[in-house]
């Protein structure tokens, strides 16, 4: 079975996900893979760097700037992921964990819903997310963006096969958890 576990940013997907890996199971990160990715002398840093010759720093890609860079330009940030999701969909598809879990933050947006047997969305109210991500250290115009980037999370109910509200405690999230493993495994 494969399984996608999605969220807004600062939705808890990567609390549920890291409380998965708790419970023994090995979850796919697509973030860190990403981030693999693109450290020097991979792949992805190549392209990227080609691509972005402006987010070079003195020590090779600055990731900071490249962040800044695509975060206020839609396009740019469309050629990023027009170059990275490729390279983390191909890492992805040689795994042969049963059951396959992965955190895909964009698994609507990039359209992967369509790769998994169950996609698990987390969600949480605005003013949770908002306040989550200000202890993260982003200031309002950097959560406005990152925030504007993400499909709404109403069109993202509408596709999620189970949808899990993440609004309480931890121990709330780790039981709606352990039941999502009991359902499906």
């Amino acid at each position: 079975m494969k399984i996608a576990i999605s969220g807004t940013i600062g939705s808890g997907k990567s609390e549920f996900c890291n409380y998965l890996r708790q419970k023994g199971y090995d979850v796919f990160d697509c973030d860190k893979e990403n981030r693999r990715l693109l450290y020097k002398g991979h792949k992805g840093y190549r392209r990227v760097v080609k691509a972005f010759p402006e987010a070079l720093g003195e020590n090779g890609l600055d990731k900071a700037k490249l962040s800044r860079i695509v975060f206020s330009n839609e396009t740019k940030r469309l050629q990023l992921e027009s170059i990275m999701h490729p390279l983390i969909l191909e890492e992805l598809s040689k795994r042969s964990d049963d059951p396959l879990i992965a955190e895909v933050p964009l698994l609507f947006e990039v359209n992967w819903d369509r790769y998994f047997d169950l996609n698990v969305l987390i969600v949480a109210d605005e003013k949770q997310v908002y306040d989550r991500l200000l202890l993260r250290g982003l200031d309002d115009q950097q959560i406005r963006g990152r925030i504007a980037a993400q499909m709404d999370v109403e069109e993202k109910i509408k596709r999620a096969d189970k949808i899990i509200y993440n609004n309480g405690s931890l121990s709330e999230l780790y039981e709606a958890a352990d039941q999502l493993l009991k359902e499906v495994l």
